[in-house]
């Protein structure tokens, strides 16, 4: 037994074991601590002394406790994925290279929630995947087993230098490291959680450009800071209910293109089949900013005369009614909102032969006809206002739509709190609102799918 025990030690110690000559002689001889002439060794580590099973010597790491309970030994490393590649593993949600989560549910495969329909999973005829249709091409599992990398490629035979795509597997509510990148990407602030709200088609892995963390949010903080501090320095006090046959757009909107007759007509028409929508709280039309220009005023006098030429070279446009003995209104935002007005209040007639009615005519809609009657509440500003605060005022509306006043039942507007509204927009409504006026009339053609207009230039 004693030289069992010996032979333990000295396997614990590293030290090489003895002839069997040697072993022996050492039961036989009285004991002399043979120890002590061996080599002594380390202090001990903090971690053994900590989790060392209980009645094993501190000072001796090597020891082997003969029928007791073995130190508790680290967790083996977790298993690599690896393998063949078969369509049951690509099943679940994924995360792209770019950014973009990738769901794949049998062989169809969807990208930031839209369904790639010319893009399935690809197999063999042993069973295995080979693509995903001709966007990526299947290299194997990466060297750590921790995603499967692809190439973007439409054939197997150019796949080799073409770039790699890693798709990892899509942990719940995300990674730290994806939402770090998606911050990086610009994905915060206004565009926060863009897979259930935002613009439609920007998704992430589509904004192409990196930004640095947190300037979405600061950049919005700080523009719609500027706008509220520039409203409130040149407001009048008090919200004001306008007649649109006193509005004309201001020489600043639009970058001075002014209103596009196609897009006034399309806000018509969905008055027209929709009804008039009027604001109360957060919803419905948004609260006009005009500035008031009284009889004599330099500004008025420019603003009519750049208006009344535009609608004496397109016949989309409805007279000018505007009185010369009051005051009239300039439009930094709204202003196809209040042409869009005028159509109805002028029964004018509709441009584009695909809708199914002929002139623009209230009928039984109260509130459009409550609307032309008493006016629309608008916020104003006075006539002093410079020409740059104007264009920037007009500037920052269109580029912040998604931040709104509250209009109180009192009829009053906080102009110092805006409120970020988070609903569900379309690109052609988010891209309406920053073109010039001869841009936003292509974007309106391609809309509704018109070819065939006089409008269409080149």
């Amino acid at each position: 037994m004693g030289a069992g025990l010996q032979t333990c030690g000295r396997i614990c110690f590293s030290e090489p074991a003895g002839t069997s000559r040697q072993l022996e002689t050492a039961a036989s001889e009285p004991r002399k601590f043979e120890v002590a002439s061996a080599e002594i060794p380390p202090a001990p580590s903090k971690e053994w002394a900590e989790s060392r099973p209980k009645g094993t010597p501190v000072m001796d790491e090597g020891f082997i406790c003969m029928g007791g309970k073995a130190p508790i030994c680290p967790a083996p490393p977790p298993k690599l994925n690896s393998g063949p590649i078969t369509l049951s593993t690509l099943q679940g949600s994924w995360v792209g290279s770019g950014g973009a989560t990738i769901s794949v549910v049998g062989t169809n495969v969807s990208m930031n929630c839209i369904l790639l329909k010319a893009h399935r999973v690809e197999l063999t005829d042993d069973g295995l995947v080979s693509s995903i249709g001709k966007l990526w091409q299947l290299q194997g599992w990466e060297s750590d087993g921790s995603g499967i990398e692809f190439r973007c490629s439409s054939t197997k035979e150019n796949m080799e230098s073409a770039k790699s795509e890693i798709w990892s597997r899509k942990e719940n509510g995300g990674s730290s490291e994806w939402n770090d990148k998606m911050k990086l990407l610009g994905y915060a602030g206004s565009s926060a959680s863009p897979l259930t709200r935002g613009v439609e088609g920007c998704m992430p892995g589509t904004s192409g450009i990196e930004m640095p963390s947190g300037y979405s949010a600061k950049k919005d903080a700080e523009e719609v800071a500027l706008l509220t501090a520039l409203v409130i320095q040149w407001r009048e006090p008090n919200i004001v209910k306008v007649v649109s046959k006193q509005v004309v757009p201001d020489f600043t909107n639009r970058s001075q293109t002014g209103i596009g007759v196609e897009l006034m007509h399309y806000i018509a028409t969905s008055m027209k089949e929709k009804g008039f929508l009027k604001r109360q709280g957060l919803d419905g039309h948004d609260i006009p900013v005009l500035v008031r220009e009284p009889p004599g005023s330099e500004f008025r006098a420019e603003a009519l005369e750049v208006w009344r030429k535009r609608v004496s070279e397109e016949e989309g446009f409805s007279p000018v009614r505007a009185s010369d003995d009051e005051d009239l209104f300039t439009s930094l935002g709204n202003g196809h909102f209040f042409q869009a007005l005028n159509l109805f209040a002028c029964e004018w007639a509709v441009i584009n032969a695909n809708a199914s009615f002929s002139r623009y005519t209230v009928d039984k809609d109260l509130l459009l006809a409550e609307a032309l009657g008493e006016g629309v509440p608008s916020i104003i500003l006075r006539h002093e206002t410079p020409r740059p605060v104007r264009a920037k005022i007009s500037a920052l509306l269109n580029q912040k739509r998604e931040f709104q006043w509250t209009l109180s039942e009192d009829g009053s507007v906080d102009t110092a709190r805006m409120n970020e509204i988070t609903d569900y927009v379309s690109q052609f409504e988010w891209l309406s609102k920053g073109m010039d006026a001869e841009q936003v009339n292509c974007l309106v053609r391609t809309h509704l799918g018109i070819r065939d207009s006089k409008r269409i230039m080149g």
